[in-house]
């Protein structure tokens, strides 16, 4: 049989199962002879056809050997697939069939197949007995692994012949009918015993093996229960260490956590009041610019204007320096070459830093254009390096590197995503930061400097433009020992880099006179730009909502240009274009905001925007632009188109 007697026992700790073990162990043997059982199947085949065939001229054994070859053929090819498709344990039942069925076949051939050829010549018929007793006789060595289906193949190759030669009568035949019949009942009973020998055989090595393994886990228990006996005394001893270090480890992700909060709500606060604080700046420094022009010949109030002026620009760059904190700086990017860059802030630190000071600067050979703002990195650098000089009070050496470098986990900053970039670093030997100052130096108005000496947002400023422009900053420092700042920026590549020439500022000649509807809801900004259009010889509607804008548009046209504000209660300012163009298809648009997602984003495609606070020259020489037909490229501050 193809198993022993005993039903599924199977290892508790291997999960192996014995008998099924033994089973597939049985199939590869039969299928590892099966080669060779096709071989001598081909082989007696021919013989018996060129002795039978040719000595005695019987020509229909070529046609038994063509059925034997085709027959082999076809059990070579489930071999073949055997070989390739078998698997544990699920198809073996499926592969043993496929055997047993085979040589079934193959038996059923021999004996059906000298039954129908077999002639009345004593010779004849002796030569086929003996052939079919040898392969009978030889299928033991070959067969005998899966005893089904050596049963198959012996009683289908015997019992055809033996039953021919029984029913015959005559002595002879019964006698030899009778000798196949005890042949092939002695040839399977030695099959069942070397079946069942190797089947033992194969329980013993086993079962040999199951419990070797066995004890080797039992072993290897002992060993582990002793270890774990003198880690638990180890465990005990470092519960407390690690408790500790987990209190914190708790404590420091709750602080991050916090300070992560702290500056979300701040950067929402900065770019929510941004607008109003444009607007408001707006207007100041545009009536500060009427007021200087009309103030006549008095040096003393000159001066006083002037001085109000540059307190209101330096609030619009603090504004400015807010948004990029807060990641709402509208940014130009475009791709840059940093060390250039590097080079132009070398230039502007070799006036500005100490003599006691060894400024250095390291490119490596072949440093990629970067994607960012060129004129935001140049102010990042140069915000890095003023803090690093101020560091040095006494001296020492202040480097400025760039650099190509990947971006993997382990060893950028945690938040950065995977990619190449490239790397600025700003490092000196100054006094250095503690652990405690490190977890601040990033929020904005904080500083360790002197009252009047800094603003708390260089190092906000330079962490929120890394931020918006897809890279991020890392820093390192210590007591005594220096400070490092690391300005991971994304790389250009398979960017397009095209980028529109930047407008000169000033006035355009040649100004047409022209008719020009201003709507924006903040009166001062409305009043100022009215004023400063009619002074300037233009044709000048006011309104103070989008509603009253377009009755103005539809009764008062044509309009050669409408300046309106970005963000406005009722309706945007985009809105209001698309509205006054359905009345007017040729009519002209100037989009003014002071608005942080209008700037950041860039509005809406093909509409020239101007940020606030604009001076008035500014938005003359725009107007100007706009009206010559030269505006379809020009940007938010002068340059390009939204987008």
């Amino acid at each position: 049989m193809c198993v022993s007697h005993s039903s599924s026992i199977s290892s508790g700790d291997t999960g192996i199962n014995i008998d099924h073990e033994i089973h597939a162990a049985q199939i590869r043997a039969l299928y590892q002879h099966t080669p060779m059982v096709l071989a001598v199947n081909v082989a007696n085949s021919a013989l018996v056809a060129l002795v039978l065939g040719s000595y005695l001229e019987q020509a229909r054994w070529w046609i038994f050997f063509g059925l034997v070859t085709t027959l082999t053929g076809l059990r070579a090819i489930g071999w073949i697939c055997y070989r390739h498709y078998r698997q544990p344990y699920e198809t073996t039942v499926k592969w043993a069939i496929f055997a047993t069925a085979g040589s079934s076949l193959s038996g059923l051939l021999w004996g059906l197949g000298s039954t129908s050829l077999l002639s009345d010549n004593i010779l004849e018929q002796t030569f086929l007995v003996f052939v079919i007793g040898g392969m009978s006789a030889g299928a033991l060595v070959s067969l005998a692994y899966h005893l089904p289906t050596y049963i198959a193949y012996v009683f289908s190759a015997v019992m055809p012949l033996s039953s021919i030669f029984i029913l015959d009568g005559r002595t002879v035949h019964v006698t030899m009918g009778g000798m196949l019949v005890v042949f092939a009942s002695a040839l399977t009973f030695a099959a069942h015993h070397f079946n069942h020998a190797f089947v033992r055989g194969l329980r013993l090595n086993l079962d040999l093996s199951e419990r070797t393994e066995e004890l080797t886990q039992r072993t290897e228990e002992l060993t582990q229960r002793t270890e774990e006996l003198t880690q638990r005394t180890e465990e005990l001893t470092a519960a407390n260490s690690r408790l500790e270090a987990e209190i914190a480890q708790r404590k420091v992700a709750e602080d991050q956590l916090h300070q992560a909060q702290k500056m979300e709500a701040l950067g929402q606060l900065t770019g929510g009041i941004a607008h109003d604080f444009n607007n408001l700046l707006t207007a100041v420094i545009g009536n500060l610019e009427l007021a200087q022009k009309r103030t006549g010949g008095d040096p003393q109030t000159a001066g006083l204007l002037h001085a109000a002026q540059s307190a209101a620009e330096r609030g619009a760059t603090l504004i400015k320096e807010l948004l990029t904190f807060a990641r709402r700086q509208p940014l130009h990017p475009q791709a840059v070459d940093v060390s250039a860059v590097v080079d132009d802030a070398e230039k502007i630190l070799k006036q500005t830093i100490s003599p006691d000071i060894r400024l250095l600067i390291r490119a490596e050979p072949g440093v990629r254009p970067a994607w960012v703002d060129s004129n935001q990195l140049e102010l990042a650098i140069l915000n890095l390096a003023l803090n690093a000089r101020d560091a040095m009070a006494r001296g020492g050496r202040l480097q400025i590197a760039c650099e190509n470098r990947r971006a993997e986990p382990g060893n950028s900053p945690p938040d950065l995503a995977p990619g190449d970039y490239v790397i600025v670093s700003v490092s000196d030997t100054g006094t250095g930061m503690s652990e405690a100052t490190l977890v601040h130096a990033f929020e904005p108005f904080f500083t360790t400097k002197e009252v009047g000496r800094g603003s708390g947002l260089g190092l906000s400023m330079v962490q929120g433009f890394a931020a918006q422009s897809g890279g991020a900053v890392h820093i390192v420092s210590s007591l005594g020992e220096g400070t490092n700042v690391t300005l991971w920026l994304p790389r250009a590549e398979g960017r397009s880099t095209e980028t529109a020439p930047l407008k000169q500022s000033g006035s355009v000649s040649g100004s047409i006179q022209a008719r020009i509807l201003v709507c924006d809801d903040d009166g001062d900004v409305r009043a100022l730009v009215g004023t400063y259009l009619r002074d300037s010889g233009y044709t000048v509607w006011e309104a103070n909502n989008p509603t009253l804008a377009l009755q103005i548009l539809e009764r008062e046209r044509p309009i050669d240009l409408l300046v309106v504000d970005y963000a406005m209660p009722e309706m945007t300012g985009p809105a209001v274009i698309d509205r006054a163009q359905t009345y007017q298809p040729e009519l002209k648009a100037l989009l003014i905001t002071g608005y942080a997602e209008a700037l950041r984003t860039g509005g809406i495609s093909a509409i020239p925007l101007l940020a606030k606070p604009f001076k008035v020259a500014e938005l003359s020489r725009r107007i100007a632009e706009i009206l010559h037909g030269s505006s379809s490229d020009d940007s938010a501050t002068g340059g390009n188109a939204m987008h």
